[in-house]
């Protein structure tokens, strides 16, 4: 079967089972403003997304384990994480747009507007909002994987894993705000923070469904070491497409990591092989939220007249293959399809750079 199809045809059953977990807190939640609460979390999760995460942590299981009936429930704990993030990030990075929507403290900002009329009090309301949703989402994976059907041990190996991603992941925000503030950060420190802030969370995706379906230790290194590597090239390709794709397919403005400043790895390559001038234009354009549409369009220029597009679309490609090799270290070997899904996840991270 198509890599595509697979993933569609595994997303809409993720779709289900989110929507289905949502919906009993929606009809059980005590007050009416509760389930408006509930009801905006599921228009926000369900908005869009391909559910890469969780459909990963089925395949890991899929690949080591006979059967998958009861995995699907478990699954979700990592869409749930993972929107939790999202929920925060937007309120860190201040984005207003999210998978073509408003972002979550938007959403609420806009209707203490019309409803309360106290506008000073707007933004308040929605960063609170947006703490407590994020908050919320969180816990709603924990509480996902307490009502598996999977045994006690393995629930709690998975709930350790779900813990512990979450720590990564604030340290790769707080290092990536440390990092946003320099000139001269590295890829190293580039990769670093990757690995905490995207690689972590389709490692301990990947590790949970294999965890579940009782894979060998070898197996599960082999698998997270894959991650690890896939999840740096998807963060290079969303850099990438941050700033070279269309609102369109983003879901949100790509001039965004300009104005923002971030560090990305388009940034960071940049830098070491810039002109004097093109060192001076990046350094008075990156951060500046008022940047008109030519000088961002000059950061752009700089990108690829400094080869770190091209350098960057490189760096993708290397750990691409990298990651396929540490699959073939599996001992026991995966099962057949799992092993061309992780393999074609791979190419899909790359290819989407193009």
């Amino acid at each position: 079967m198509e890599f595509i199809q697979v993933v569609n045809n595994l997303s809409e059953k993720v779709d289900k089972t989110l929507a289905s977990f949502l919906d009993k807190k929606i009809a059980t939640a005590p007050f009416s403003y509760h389930r408006t609460y509930y009801l905006n979390i599921k228009e926000f999760i369900l908005r869009g997304g391909k559910r890469l995460r969780p459909i990963s942590l089925i395949q890991a299981y899929r690949g080591v384990a006979d059967s998958d009936g009861k995995i699907f429930l478990p699954s979700i704990s990592v869409e749930f994480l993972h929107n939790a993030t999202l929920i925060h990030d937007d309120l860190i990075d201040h984005d207003e747009l999210r998978r073509n929507g408003p972002t979550f403290h938007v959403n609420y900002r806009e209707w203490y507007k019309k409803e309360i009329s106290l506008k000073d009090k707007a933004e308040d309301f929605g960063n609170t909002m947006a703490i407590l949703a994020g908050n919320t989402t969180y816990n709603l994976g924990i509480e996902t994987l307490l009502s598996s059907k999977f045994n006690y041990d393995l629930i709690c190996k998975a709930i350790e894993l779900y813990q512990k991603v979450f720590q990564e992941l604030i340290n790769g925000v707080m290092f990536e705000s440390v990092i946003q503030t320099r000139d001269n950060a590295t890829m190293e420190d580039y990769l670093q923070m990757v690995k905490m802030k995207t690689s972590s969370l389709l490692e301990k995706s990947i590790q949970m469904g294999a965890v579940l379906a009782r894979a060998t230790p070898n197996q599960i290194k082999a698998l997270s070491e894959y991650a690890v590597l896939v999840g740096q090239a998807f963060q290079i390709q969303d850099d990438i497409l941050g700033t070279f794709g269309t609102e369109s397919e983003t879901g949100k403005p790509t001039d965004g990591d300009i104005k923002e400043g971030k560090r990305t790895v388009l940034v960071i390559q940049a830098f070491d092989n810039a002109s004097i001038n093109e060192l001076n234009i990046l350094k008075k354009v990156l951060g500046d939220s008022r940047a008109d549409a030519s000088k961002v369009e000059k950061v752009r220029r700089i990108f690829q007249e400094t080869g770190a597009l091209e350098n960057s679309k490189k760096i993708a490609l290397e750990l691409e293959e990298r990651a396929k090799k540490k699959l073939l270290k599996a001992d026991p070997p995966l099962k057949k399809e799992a092993h061309q899904f992780f393999n074609n996840l791979a190419d899909f991270v790359v290819s989407r750079i193009y």
